[in-house]
């Protein structure tokens, strides 16, 4: 008879996991911003502490993040029971039971969703994240010399490397061109283009608006304008949010703004 061995689960694996877990409102990593204040491993089970900016932060925010967190670590192999704790919060009570236990937003706040549900709510953001990402990389391109005409005719199979060892080279015109510096945007912009549920087939245009449509080059400029001011105003909500909180803590914070997350191993 063969016995199988449980999985260590090491607070490493966890806190990679719950990078990819995001600030809806603000598209940055919950572990870059500071959000996390620990993370303790036992055994299979985990739980997770989050602290957010302000004490009144609003609870279908807060319901969400707490409920992507715990979904996310629940994703790391031997992780059998996740326990989501929000501390300082004037629902953490709430949610901590709620997120914990996997009810519904609904279930524990009966009455605030006002028809919205979380993941209607989710994929307004996501939405927002997709026109942020898709700015910033345009205008790099159009910074790089390219063209209105040249940018919207882009199609996916136009994009040939996003690595960061060259830059990221790209097909213009059918002539390959090496941009440095850009293949971090470049990959900021696929994935949101991928959560959104766009086409990514090589045919498809690698600029479009949210539901797939191509853009014309005579509209480029306005459909910038427009997502520039969705950009500026997620920029300046994430700088504020990471003050808030690091005043709120008397955290310090390194020269991009994160904070520490403190690891709790059980003994």
């Amino acid at each position: 008879m063969i016995e199988l061995v449980p999985r260590v689960v090491s607070e490493q694996a966890v806190l990679a996991a719950l990078r990819e877990v995001s600030d809806p409102e603000l598209d940055e990593s919950l572990v870059d911003l500071g959000f996390l204040d620990s993370v303790r491993v036992d055994g299979g089970r985990v739980e997770v502490v989050l602290r957010l900016p302000t004490f009144w932060c609003a609870p279908n925010f807060a319901y969400l993040m707490a409920h992507d967190v715990r979904e996310q670590a629940l994703r790391v192999p031997g992780v059998r029971q996740v326990r989501v704790v929000l501390k300082d919060h004037m629902y953490a009570d709430e949610i901590t039971e709620g997120v914990s236990a996997n009810k519904p937003f609904d279930a524990v706040f009966p009455g605030q969703a006002d028809g919205v549900d979380l993941d209607a709510l989710r994929e307004l953001f996501r939405g927002k994240a997709f026109g942020m990402r898709q700015e910033q990389l345009v205008r790099f391109l159009l910074e790089a010399g390219l063209t209105d005409e040249e940018v919207v005719g882009l199609g996916m199979d136009d994009v040939l490397d996003t690595t960061d060892q060259s830059g990221l080279r790209l097909r213009v015109g059918g002539a390959e061109r090496v941009l440095s510096g850009g293949a971090g945007l470049a990959r900021a912009y696929l994935a949101r283009r991928h959560r959104v549920g766009l086409d990514a087939h090589g045919s498809a245009r690698l600029v479009t608006d949210l539901a797939g449509a191509p853009l014309a080059s005579g509209g480029l400029a306005a459909h910038l304008d427009h997502t520039r001011r969705q950009r500026v105003s997620m920029t300046f909500n994430a700088i504020m949010c990471r003050g808030l909180l690091a005043t709120r803590y008397g955290l310090d914070t390194d020269r991009e703004g994160g904070a520490s997350v403190q690891r709790r191993d059980a003994t």
